[in-house]
């Protein structure tokens, strides 16, 4: 998600005076577990700085990441909304600067301040939404499902001229809907054209515009 479609981007000044007097300042270490799936907590995260990958875990304790969000995003909201445990498992992929909220001063909040409880509203369509265009990009050609994964999870930096992806191959592959090998085909391609480069825990996008266009998106 965009910065000026993210959560912090969508309400005004005022708004988020209101929710950092409500809130808890964190910090977090890269690589540490924030919450777990199961978790009986009902916090959401604001996040300020750094990234946090999302992901759920099968009972072979196979991973499925589902995304990674960035500065302005909110995460926990389900939870938060409707009571019941988390159903997904947060990791701090960089160190990770942000603000908890407990549920109950988010609905104080909604309750006087409709903005952002409209806000709220808009990020958990628009992750609906999401949920649904990645279900389609299962009905692709590799090449288009990669390229759509990277230029969805591709961290934009104001002064980055280069996107980073920061996960592995194996979980960009588990994203896509396709195996090691054809995604380790499609990153040959990207590769030979300038367009990428690689590395063990990381993509980083060299060409976004190239990249839209080679995969028609």
């Amino acid at each position: 998600m965009r910065a000026d479609q993210s959560f912090w981007g969508m309400i005004d000044d005022q708004d988020r005076a209101a929710l950092r007097a409500a809130a808890t300042q964190v910090a977090f270490e890269s690589g540490v577990v924030i919450c777990h799936q199961g978790d009986d907590s009902r916090n959401v995260l604001l996040v300020s700085r750094g990234r946090v990958k999302v992901s759920r875990f099968a009972l072979s304790g196979e991973e499925t990441v589902l995304a990674v969000r960035g500065p302005g995003e909110i995460i926990g909201e389900f939870s938060a909304i409707d009571g019941r445990r988390r159903s997904a498992t947060l990791t701090a992929v960089d160190p990770v600067i942000g603000m908890v909220i407990h549920a109950l001063a988010l609905k104080r909040l909604c309750a006087t301040r409709p903005e952002i409880a409209w806000a709220l509203l808009k990020v958990v369509v628009s992750r609906q939404r999401a949920t649904g265009e990645q279900q389609d990009l299962r009905t692709g050609p590799s090449l288009f499902r990669v390229g759509a994964v990277l230029l969805d999870l591709a961290h934009r930096g104001a002064d980055d001229m280069i996107s980073t992806v920061p996960l592995s191959q194996s979980e960009v592959a588990g994203i896509a809907g396709i195996s090691r090998e054809t995604l380790a085909r499609a990153l040959k391609t990207l590769r030979q054209r300038g367009i990428i480069v690689t590395s063990r825990t990381s993509i980083k996008i060299l060409r976004e515009d190239e990249l839209r266009k080679l995969c028609g998106i």
